[in-house]
């Protein structure tokens, strides 16, 4: 089994306009609405791809109650940590008359209460010993102190399971201390973490390499269009997806992590792990606002990804 853990999920609302005005009124062409945050983004592509899947989330008020409805209708089991705020909503204002990235507003979540926090510690605890990989993803909400994903990580590790860590920042930072099996930053939130910037895919590679010497066995940094670098004991390879029509790229990197954990749990090799990785991305690429991709869409993409090995330079 594979279980996310969703400190900070959120209801996502994507909003289509002609083009952004700032500082004027905008008419709304429509609306899609939908439940988001990391892991349940992760945990929906897992159902979606055939895997035994199980989601932990900090859920509260009405948008909790979406959240679960969501998760419900897509068969995707749901353990519960109730909340005494209402689960957060993030908008993103999707321009039709352009191809730049959407303008998001993302409430920060939280306060969690303490009692909050333990639940979802014991929860985590539960699962972990019956999981094969556990996911923990997203922004820490307010009330929650950046090591928390260093003790989650660490109660994975007691568990004899594996854990996947995808966040930014000092969460990242104090997270990767306890030696998670994987992370999957994006590019921009590599440089950040390594104080550094990467000209080409040759940084990148030597990026990962340095993230790995931290004690990472699997070390994937998404590139958006360009796909992936990866570095997993010591050897770099470049993924390139198919070249799809994209919509939106909410949870395209969440849908990757999935892809990849749901072949690693059926013992392919990390190359072709990163190829149905790389084409559950895509194929969220391909859908609108904050919806996941189809199983029908990754099966088709999985041949036009291009996987090959590097040989950087520690220079």
């Amino acid at each position: 089994m594979i279980t996310t853990v969703t400190l900070n999920p959120a209801v996502d609302k994507t909003v289509y306009v002609n083009k952004l005005t700032p500082h004027d009124t905008n008419r709304i062409l429509r609306v899609e609405t939908d439940a988001g945050g990391k892991g349940i983004n992760c945990a929906r592509m897992l159902k979606r791809l055939g895997a035994e899947t199980a989601a932990v989330a900090f859920l509260g008020g009405a948008t909790g109650d979406f959240v679960e409805a969501v998760l419900a209708k897509e068969g995707v089991p749901l353990h519960r940590i109730d909340i005494l705020r209402p689960t957060r909503s993030c908008i993103a204002i999707e321009e039709e008359q352009t191809e730049e990235p959407p303008t998001t507003l993302n409430e920060k979540g939280g306060p969690i209460e303490h009692s909050e926090l333990v639940a979802i510690f014991e929860k985590t605890k539960e699962l972990a010993r019956l999981s094969t990989y556990v996911v923990f993803g997203g922004s820490v909400p307010l009330g929650v102190n950046d090591e928390v994903y260093n003790a989650l990580v660490q109660i994975v590790s007691n568990a004899k399971a594996k854990s996947v860590l995808d966040t930014d920042g000092a969460a990242l930072a104090e997270g990767i201390k306890a030696e998670p099996f994987m992370i999957k930053p994006n590019l921009e939130e590599a440089e950040r973490l390594l104080n550094i910037t990467c000209r080409s895919k040759a940084d990148v590679a030597r990026a990962a390499l340095k993230l790995a010497d931290m004690g990472i066995e699997l070390v994937v940094i998404s590139l958006g269009r360009q796909g992936a670098v990866a570095c997993y004991q010591g050897t770099i390879y470049d993924a390139v997806p198919p070249d799809v029509q994209e919509k939106s790229t909410i949870g395209s990197g969440d849908s990757m992590i999935a892809g990849m954990l749901f072949a690693l749990e059926r013992d392919m090799g990390v190359e072709e792990a990163l190829r149905v990785g790389c084409a559950a991305g895509a194929a969220t690429a391909m859908s609108s606002g904050a919806d996941i991709g189809s199983r029908e869409d990754v099966d088709r993409l999985i041949s036009a990804v291009r996987v090959k090995r590097m040989e950087p330079s520690r220079e």
